[in-house]
């Protein structure tokens, strides 16, 4: 038996979508990994011809490069009760932070605004709509994140 329910067996399979949009799409994240964009979209279908078909972890960690953040990695270690960290030497390599950071927040959170206002304007959230805000969520995530960590680094004197 499983240990895990079909649902979060499936979150393995849409975090895909993010990702591949933050990689520049599926057919150009082919060129960067061992797998065509046939295979790469049958890892991200929830259809039952492929329901049982994952991505594999080499592939996996290629898209994660690809995207510039570990969307498909902190997807399986959410679900193992974990959460990824970025290293401190990552971290120090990083500039610290600024007034830019504020920014990119706001810009990423406004635009998210807009995505959703946008959405709504019809009364409901078709598929694309859908796509379209997990990305941005994401991306307001990511910003969020490398604020968040480089607030955990700053020394202060005492």
């Amino acid at each position: 038996m499983r240990r895990f329910s079909e649902a979060d067996y499936l979150s393995l399979k849409r975090v895909l979508d993010v990702a591949y949009e933050m990689a520049g799409g599926n057919t150009l994240f082919q060129h960067v990994t061992r797998v065509v964009v046939s295979q790469l979209s049958k890892y991200a279908s929830t259809d039952d011809d492929c329901q049982k078909t994952y991505m594999p972890i080499d592939v996996a960690i290629d898209l994660d490069l690809a995207a510039k953040s570990p969307i498909v990695t902190a997807k399986m270690a959410e679900l193992l009760g974990y959460r990824l960290e970025p290293l401190k030497q990552r971290i120090d390599a990083v500039d610290p932070l600024s007034e830019k950071d504020a920014l990119s927040i706001m810009d990423e959170a406004t635009a998210l605004w807009q995505l959703v206002r946008s959405a709504y304007s019809d009364g409901r959230i078709d598929a694309l709509e859908k796509k379209q805000l997990r990305l941005k969520l994401h991306q307001l995530l990511q910003a969020a994140q490398t604020i968040i960590s480089k607030l955990d680094e700053l020394d202060f004197a005492r």
